[in-house]
């Protein structure tokens, strides 16, 4: 995990650079690890693809995991009787997990007014419950589909990475920024210190540090 999360951090730092080597290096020196977690969850949230990739990855996983562990329970272990009490439990983690994610499906459908993206969930749902229990036993399909319900987290770490690397938006917002006498800026604030900000530009990923004193206003853009 600690190799994962090195290497997701070094991704991510290519990736909002652009895979440019001095862009990167300049952004390296913004970043502190104990802004990891805010890191991760800003990969997931800044891009509306990462978005729905992940909920679309994430939820029928979960759903697939807690109906596993729910028929083991419920049959209990392999050569008790029947109506004997079931020596498995449905998995909290996964329960929990799942909670989260539905919370979370809910909050951004009512944030962008995304009703497109609970259909997309539940079809992805439906397709990987068809191909755990609606296809030939011992088939691919059915193997790949337990697989990751048994593998969630490695599976979510491989999603992380796989993101870090194709998710160019970085971990903050986006901003409209006017300055004295200048142009205005679009941009990303990577830091902010008492008399400077450091901005990564939008569009072409050059990294300027500005003085307190050059910023006329600073203002958010929503767009996702």
């Amino acid at each position: 995990m600690a190799g994962a999360a090195f290497l997701f951090l070094v991704l991510r730092l290519f990736a909002v650079a652009h895979y440019d080597w001095h862009t990167a290096f300049a952004v390296l020196h913004t970043i502190d690890l104990n802004d990891s977690v805010g890191i991760v969850l800003g990969t997931v949230m800044a891009d509306s693809l990462a978005t729905t990739v992940f909920f679309a990855l994430l939820v029928p996983v979960a759903v697939l995991r807690l109906a596993v562990s729910v028929y083991a329970a419920d049959q209990g272990a392999p050569g008790t009787r029947r109506g004997a009490p079931p020596h498995t439990r449905p998995d909290l983690v996964s329960a929990v997990l799942l909670l989260i994610a539905l919370l979370a499906v809910g909050v951004y459908v009512m944030t962008f007014h995304a009703w497109w993206l609970p259909p997309i969930v539940a079809a992805a749902c439906a397709l990987l419950l068809g191909f755990a229990y609606g296809v030939r036993a011992g088939g691919a399909l059915r193997r790949a589909a337990l697989w990751a319900s048994h593998h969630l987290g490695t599976l979510l770490v491989l999603v992380l990475l796989v993101g870090a690397a194709t998710v160019r938006t970085p971990w903050v917002p986006l901003e409209r920024i006017e300055l004295r006498g200048g142009p205005t800026l679009r941009g990303y604030v990577m830091q902010a210190e008492p008399g400077f900000l450091k901005v990564l530009t939008a569009k072409d990923r050059e990294f300027l540090i500005l003085a307190d004193s050059a910023v006329a206003s600073r203002a958010e853009i929503t767009e996702h």
